[in-house]
């Protein structure tokens, strides 16, 4: 007997009530009309439990499932024939997330130093294989869909061995994320890896789901029907191509239209999405629209519901553009966070400092900054980076910063605000910020706010 599915380290997204099915496909020699039992053996178990009858061999196959698989794992299937019995290990019944977007959602932090795995935490790659999750996560050449290849014929076979052997980064978010999860909520986590370097939204397009595999969206839509068709939530890092050019001023429009069509094309009205705001750029000149596709990644949490944003801007690089191995794990566990309050629905979580409002004082020497979403308070008290007052297109020097509140700041200025100044909190490709509160969640880049 051959079970064909599921295949070893496959995990499976559990309903409401934290309970999956399991798809059973196999082949085996035995006469027609034969029973086909199956049974989970739960971890430490021994193999003892009932056997389940789930269908009968027809012409030599059987495709049925066993249901009602409680969340948890690592399971054991044994699937019994007459007298014969085929075993697939290391199951998992969890969440399932999708990771999409472009180069730092793939991780292009060094390897050196990489989140160690956990049985807990699976990835299906772009081979389609799952497997224990560990960076990197992406290998472009080995995918099933062309639509990710770099290369082609043996060029690609070449490619693929060369890479195995000499590759020296792909740190990035999931791993860690996936851990975090696990450890807050206690429940299995299965990463759909679906994202791609140096990619627009226009080449994330929706209206390409028709291309399939050789479209970055059609990609994404099979491969999670080939895990189940049900995630749990979708995690976006991606902005960067889009704020080289003048499509960055359309950035919110286009959000937004990405992931209505991922929820009608997956069923999902609902389907809660996680957004990265664009991180520090240290280099040139070549992202004009870097700030306003910043702004637009906050934005989007007030045009959709379950959406929620967290910044990046305060964290290292390990070169021009991508994020640090360290950084990365950060980030999981900010997006992590994230989760806990908008999927998992602990209202405890706050989504990290929001913007609320800006009041001058009657004599134009201080500005007060209101936020809200705040877990605890501010921090640090004195001394934080990162907000710039614009007039006339000089920047106002602001010699005294201060927490005056849990959810407060205030700015002194030297001189008197002149009229038509605007605020800012990380403006420009690479600011100095460091304003956070209590959970470690960041102050995301917001303005021009007029004051």
């Amino acid at each position: 007997m051959v079970i064909h599915s599921p295949a070893t380290h496959a995990v499976f997204q559990r309903n409401r009530q934290g309970l999956a099915e399991i798809p059973i496909e196999v082949t085996a020699e035995g006469e027609q009309d034969e029973q086909v039992y199956a049974r989970i053996v739960a971890p430490g178990q021994a193999a003892s439990g009932e056997w389940e009858l789930v269908g009968k061999l027809r012409a030599g196959a059987f495709k049925g499932a066993l249901r009602g698989i409680a969340s948890g794992g690592p399971y054991e299937l044994q699937v019994r024939i007459g007298t014969q019995v085929a075993v697939v290990r290391d199951l998992l019944v969890g969440d399932l997330f999708i990771l999409a977007g472009q180069s730092n959602m793939d991780g292009w932090g060094k390897l050196a130093g990489t989140e160690a795995p956990s049985r807990m935490v699976h990835c299906f790659y772009f081979d389609d294989r799952w497997a224990v999750a560990r960076d990197p996560l992406c290998w472009y050449n080995e995918a099933v869909d062309p639509v990710h290849w770099r290369l082609n014929g043996r060029e690609r076979e070449a490619a693929i061995q060369e890479d195995r052997d000499f590759r020296t980064s792909g740190a990035g978010p999931g791993v860690r994320f996936g851990k975090e999860v696990y450890k807050r909520q206690g429940v299995p986590v299965g990463l759909i890896i679906c994202s791609q370097g140096g990619t627009s939204m226009e080449q994330w397009s929706p209206a390409k789901l028709g291309e399939g595999g050789n479209s970055l969206y059609g990609s994404m839509i099979r491969r999670v029907k080939a895990v189940g068709g049900r995630v749990k939530g979708c995690l976006w890092y991606q902005g960067e191509s889009d704020a080289a050019t003048e499509d960055g001023l359309r950035y919110l429009e286009h959000l937004k239209a990405f992931i209505e069509a991922m929820r009608r094309d997956l069923s999902q009205p609902q389907l809660p999405f996680l957004v990265v705001q664009l991180g520090p750029y240290y280099g040139g000149d070549g992202f004009p629209h870097w700030n306003k596709v910043q702004t637009d990644q906050v934005a989007i949490e007030n045009e959709l519901d379950n959406v929620a944003t967290v910044s990046a801007v305060d964290l290292q690089l390990d070169d021009g553009i991508h994020l640090s191995t360290a950084s990365q794990k950060v980030l999981g566990v900010r997006l992590a966070r994230l989760a806990d309050r908008l999927i998992y629905g602990n209202k405890s979580q706050k989504l990290g400092p929001r913007f609320q409002a800006a009041k001058v004082s009657q004599d134009r020497l201080w500005v007060e900054v209101r936020f809200s979403e705040v877990n605890g308070n501010l921090r640090p008290r004195t001394g934080f980076h990162g907000f710039t007052i614009e007039a006339s297109g000089r920047q106002v020097p602001i010699p005294t910063r201060k927490v005056a509140g849990p959810q407060t700041v205030v700015l002194g200025l030297r001189q008197p605000l002149p009229e038509g100044a605007v605020l800012w909190y990380g403006k420009g490709l690479n600011p100095t910020v460091n304003l956070r509160d209590a959970a470690g969640l960041p102050c995301p880049v917001f303005g021009p706010i007029p004051l």
